[in-house]
């Protein structure tokens, strides 16, 4: 008999495809054009090898640099001169971060106020600034490249802010160990760095000092969310290939693709909303290639059972849901009794939740919405957490890093570059360079071309 549900190992995550492998392909299925074996081969030779670092950043401190974002963090917070930290990143070198600590908010300890800036949208910024004071605020500075104009933009704009006499004590920058004008410009003013390996890209950069930095910081357990990413790790270490869940999942994902393009995460959990963010880029940017890839969309239940359900179950067949929920809540919110109509009579509708609690809602209103696709056969598959804390977000987050490197590699795509987004910043600095150039020519108003537009106006 075939699996289809499964605890990964120790870990506190189980997952159950059990409806998603029932349902088959719409029209012509997907073939894997490739063979699978050899092709995961190459992918263990580029983990063994550290080209791809990932992988084994749960259990190697050389890849993760956990223990010195810990060490930092812990002598930043000792000084008890910060209150905020204004954070510099975009794309994985942001998701991560915002996603995990907005997951795990109840347990951020150290009282530390984040303020995540990724767009250069001069609104957004003016408002941030008018919320924090430079004498206390921390300013962290993401960018693997060094290079990230939409990044580096803000980091000219908040070394204004500051001020440079603080900017030794008040500025981290997380860099590439060696390369790139941040790196560069950090080893000349003396600034404090954090090092991103060359072999961890962006959107796996949660494993990372993006990550694992911004975490510490927050007051989160390092040692715990490791672990986690540690667990499903010895997992896909020991089980078998035929019996191993993200392969099979990648298989059916490739085998749906000509009719089912289209994958909703839906945790019912308003704390992992930020998680569907962190998967859209995730899965978007890894897979999107060579005429292939998933469009990934972000949901959150109950509430999007408001908005995109009806869609779900009777629009057009080309969606697969996953539904992320999670077992157990330290907290528990108990739905008071009803109060009774002025006649004495109970309201029907408000008796039904006496006794229970909101999470028991929540959980029934996902096994009502599960159900509504299993009796449409619309494809859906489940991804249960123990509870929320930061074992079980390592887990999730390694588990879909995983997931998503193995797919791309059954699909003869190339999970860890970004040809697109790389075309993308040579226009941006093509564009810089030429506006650089026309201003300079303005500046000669006695200049070929400055004569030129004047004779011309």
């Amino acid at each position: 008999m075939t699996v289809t549900a499964s605890r990964l190992g120790s870990s506190p995550l189980t997952v159950d495809w059990t409806q998603f492998a029932a349902v088959p392909p719409r029209g012509k299925a997907s073939p894997l054009t490739i063979d699978p074996e050899p092709a995961l081969q190459k992918l263990r030779a580029r983990f063994d090898a550290s080209e791809v670092g990932f992988y084994f950043a749960p259990i190697r401190n050389e890849l993760s640099q956990a223990a010195e974002s810990q060490s930092l963090a812990e002598s930043l917070l000792a000084q008890n001169k910060f209150t905020d930290c204004l954070f510099l990143g975009i794309g994985g070198s942001a998701l991560g971060p915002i996603s995990l600590l907005s997951a795990l908010q109840e347990k951020c300890t150290s009282g530390m106020r984040f303020h995540f800036c990724e767009n250069p949208d001069s609104l957004e910024w003016t408002a941030t600034l008018k919320k924090i004071n430079p004498e206390s605020t921390l300013v962290c500075v993401a960018a693997k490249s060094g290079t990230t104009f939409e990044t580096i933009s803000q980091m000219l704009l908040a070394l204004e802010w500051l001020g440079k006499p603080r900017w030794k004590s008040h500025v981290i920058a997380i860099t590439d160990p060696a390369k790139g004008d941040l790196r560069e410009f950090a080893t000349q003013q003396g600034l404090r760095t954090l090092t991103i390996v060359p072999s961890i890209g962006g959107r796996f950069s949660i494993f990372s000092p993006v990550g694992l930095f911004a975490a510490a910081l927050a007051g989160l357990n390092l040692k715990q969310f490791l672990l986690g990413a540690q667990q499903v790790h010895e997992y896909l270490e020991r089980v078998a290939l035929e019996k191993n869940p993200l392969i099979q999942l990648g298989s059916l994902f490739i085998r749906h693709f000509e009719g089912r393009p289209i994958h909703v995460c839906m945790p019912y959990s308003n704390r992992l909303r930020l998680i569907g963010d962190w998967f859209v880029q995730l899965w978007g940017e890894s897979l999107g290639k060579d005429g292939k890839g998933f469009t990934p969309i972000a949901a959150v239940g109950a509430t999007d059972q408001h908005s995109i359900l009806q869609l779900l179950r009777d629009g057009p067949d080309d969606k697969i849901t996953t539904f992320i929920t999670v077992d157990q809540l330290d907290a528990q919110v108990k739905i008071p009794k009803a109060p009774l109509s002025t006649t004495g009579g109970a309201f029907a509708s408000f008796s039904l939740l006496e006794g229970h609690t909101l999470h028991d809602l929540l959980m029934t209103e996902y096994r009502a919405i599960s159900l509504v696709l299993t009796r449409r056969s619309r494809p859906h598959l489940t991804i249960q957490l123990d509870r929320l804390d930061e074992r079980a977000i390592g887990a999730l987050t390694y588990f879909y890093s995983a997931l998503t490197a193995l797919t791309g590699t059954l699909w003869g795509v190339d999970p860890f570059d970004q040809p697109g987004v790389e075309e993308g910043k040579i226009y941006i600095r093509d564009s810089l360079n030429n506006a650089k150039r026309e201003r300079n020519v303005d500046v000669d108003e006695n200049s070929p071309v400055a004569r030129l537009r004047r004779n011309r106006d």
